[in-house]
């Protein structure tokens, strides 16, 4: 697709969530149970390789070096919010973190504490939009693409006033934390001592957040 000025390559991608969700659900309504999900945010590579399968149709397909590159994910099943919030963490190897040195410290999402596939694709993938089916819609900016202040500028990013992700501007307005230097992200504890040095402040944790979800099955009486 075009604007006035910019071509956009987008391979469009649909992701349900895990299907046996559902049959879980069905089964313990059929015993008159409630049902629970609880899932992690924590990326899964079965995630990653949607994105992955995106970049590498985009590669077979680009043309023009000047081209933006955009992945569209859109997640549908039963807690496919879990799988929106999952896919998002993907790209960023994000990780909240948790600032305990004072009640008014930081407390939010830290950009590229792990395994990023932006980082990884950065020459390939611009952007990635995640939707969800109830209208949710994230617009994810590569803030390591050679192309990311040209997209920054464009018609497409410029017309969203909310809904964009672009670490840059997170952590300038003091809404993220990024991971910018050279430190192994295998290894946890040395991310987190990167971080306490950058951000100079101690008291730093990484929470690990869940979605959690009940169901249960109500009887309609007929009027």
């Amino acid at each position: 697709m075009r604007d006035s000025i910019n071509e956009y390559l987008v391979e469009v991608k649909e992701k349900e969530a895990n299907p046996a969700l559902g049959e879980a659900k069905e089964e313990a309504f059929s015993k008159g149970e409630i049902f629970e999900v609880s899932e992690t945010l924590s990326t899964k590579s079965v995630l990653q390789n949607v994105v992955r399968d995106g970049r590498r149709q985009i590669k077979a397909h680009v043309t023009d070096e000047s081209t933006f590159r955009i992945v569209w994910v859109h997640c549908t099943g039963l807690a496919y919010d879990a799988t929106l919030e999952q896919i998002i963490a993907g790209l960023y190897g994000s990780e909240t973190i948790v600032d305990c040195s004072s009640d008014d410290a930081f407390s939010g999402t830290c950009y590229y504490f792990g395994f990023s596939q932006f980082f990884k694709y950065r020459d390939s993938i611009d952007a990635v939009m995640v939707t969800g089916s109830k209208g949710e819609a994230t617009f994810c900016i590569n803030n390591h693409s050679p192309r990311y202040e040209q997209l920054n500028a464009s018609e497409l990013v410029q017309s969203m006033p909310v809904g964009v992700i672009d670490p840059a501007h997170e952590e300038k307005a003091g809404f993220g934390f990024v991971v910018d230097g050279e430190v192994d992200r295998r290894k946890p504890d040395e991310v987190l001592s990167y971080l306490r040095k950058k951000y100079k402040t101690e008291k730093l944790n990484v929470m690990k957040v869940r979605h959690m979800e009940v169901h249960m099955a109500v009887t309609h009486k007929k009027m």
